[in-house]
């Protein structure tokens, strides 16, 4: 008898180690990337005000920092790539374990799809279920979405990542940071080094009254999402989040208000009415919107939301101590991301932000026929009629609040009032031509001397970048 209980703890303790070498493998080789997007949200005690889902339109067009800092939004975005609306409808159940938001907002973009997942998107479905925990919810989730086949890899994710040893290097060895966003991704940054501007020709916008009446698994599942958020007493906002619309895909989105009206629930198309985009400027590729247009459409969604929306500014609550400091570690974030980019139009593009002020030195007026860059600078709320064949330097303050637009600033050691401050040149020997730019100088601001500049007489732009709220240079770049 004793004999057969050493045996059975023998293979207890068997058992135990397998299980435990399996589930310390499976986190190696896990891809981080979902802990990377959602640690925040199931780390995070107190409530959210706002979850906000989608596809990919949502997680590179929202941003719930910027709306943090803005009006004091406590918010989470679940969208994600290829992530249509019944994967949504799971992720939102699930999170309603964790939280309890008063407003849920979701984008419609796949409203005409007729399968639950996008096959093409499977790795993404990974950055959903990878860090959700095991409960009735996630099974429940995963034998509705997905078929027999493909379910195993999502409870015991070992059979999906064990192929990945020819990938081990040392980033499989550093402990997984949570992003800083929140959830979202602007400029798809979690999967790229570069930000991208993509000049867009919009289409021609069909009658709103135009709609497709046929029915889809995107509705059904939207019409779940809504009833499950009113029998939990939260409001719902649909949106249609910028981008390069077809006819075929127009008329699913004006059928949407149909739904919206059935539910006495609110639906803004930005497809129909969105004069504060730059087509020029603001746009990642045709679907997508880049970090400056984001920041446009978050301030555009939050003012809708302060106005219509009972939401509390969390600011000056106790949870402010936390997110201030995320404030600050997102902050960081986009100034490494703004120091990262090579090129000028990115760097421009990610000028377009209220925390960053700027003195723009111009070494080449030739830099105003490109007409992407010109797009770029009156983004930054450049007049480009007033500028001349003499200027050499351009203000910009919080991301193009205001402007100051200069000539001859680097010819004499004069003090000039802009709008971020007393600014002039202090030099080792003022240049005589306004190209002759082989001599040091230092910007100074309010008497504070910023950086000084060795132009290496090559570039057509010099850039010095200010944090405008801690008043300090961030960067200095040229191009």
């Amino acid at each position: 008898m004793r004999e057969k209980y050493k045996n059975l703890i023998s293979v207890i303790i068997c058992g135990l180690l397998v299980f435990t070498m399996f589930t310390l493998l499976s986190d190696f080789l896990r891809n981080k990337i979902s802990y990377k997007k959602n640690a925040d949200f199931y780390s995070q005690k107190e409530n959210f005000d706002v979850l906000f889902l989608g596809s990919s339109h949502m997680v590179m067009g929202i941003s719930p920092m910027e709306l943090w800092n803005s009006y004091g939004i406590v918010s989470y975005n679940f969208g994600n790539h290829g992530q249509w609306i019944p994967v949504d409808y799971w992720v939102l159940k699930n999170a309603l374990d964790y939280t309890k938001p008063k407003l849920v907002v979701l984008d419609v973009y796949a409203i005409d799809k007729n399968e639950k997942y996008s096959k093409n998107h499977i790795a993404f479905m990974h950055e959903v279920f990878d860090i959700m925990p095991l409960s009735r919810n996630k099974i429940s989730a995963l034998c509705d979405l997905l078929p027999e086949g493909k379910r195993m890899e999502f409870l015991f994710d070992f059979s999906y990542y064990h192929t990945r040893w020819n990938e081990i290097n040392s980033t499989f060895w550093e402990q997984a940071s949570p992003s800083t966003q929140k959830g979202a991704n602007l400029d798809n940054s979690n999967r790229s080094d570069q930000a991208v501007v993509s000049e867009i020709k919009p289409l021609e916008i069909i009658d709103k009254n135009r709609m497709c009446i046929e029915e889809s698994t995107g509705k059904e599942y939207l019409r779940k999402i809504i009833e499950m958020c009113q029998k939990e007493n939260m409001d719902v906002l649909l949106t249609a989040l910028p981008c390069v619309v077809p006819e075929s895909s127009q008329v699913w989105y004006n059928s949407t208000k149909a739904i919206a009206d059935e539910y006495s629930i609110d639906y803004l198309d930005w497809n129909q009415e969105d004069t504060f985009l730059n087509y020029n400027t603001d746009f990642y590729d045709a679907d997508h919107l880049n970090s400056s247009g984001a920041k446009k459409i978050t301030k555009e969604l939050g003012e809708y939301i302060v106005e219509k929306y009972d939401l509390p500014d969390q600011r000056d609550n106790n949870i402010a101590l936390e997110w201030n400091q995320d404030y600050i570690d997102y902050t960081n974030y986009k100034i490494d991301w703004l120091k990262a980019q090579t090129n000028l139009d990115t760097y421009l593009m990610c000028l377009a932000d209220e925390q960053f002020s700027c003195v723009i030195q111009i070494y080449d007026p030739e830099i105003w026929k490109n007409p992407p860059y010109v797009h770029l600078f009156e983004n930054l709320g450049v007049d480009i009629n007033q500028i001349t064949e003499n200027t050499d330097c351009i203000v910009v303050q919080e991301g193009g609040k205001s402007t100051d637009i200069l000539e001859d600033f680097f010819l004499h050691e004069k003090v000039y009032k802009t709008s971020i401050g007393k600014l002039y040149v202090q030099s080792d020997g003022m240049r005589q031509e306004r190209n002759a730019n082989d001599k040091s100088y230092s910007i100074i601001i309010d008497n504070e001397e910023k950086c000084t500049i060795i132009p290496d007489g090559k570039s057509a732009v010099g850039i010095l970048v200010i944090n405008q709220e801690s008043l300090e240079t961030v960067d200095y770049s040229e191009f």
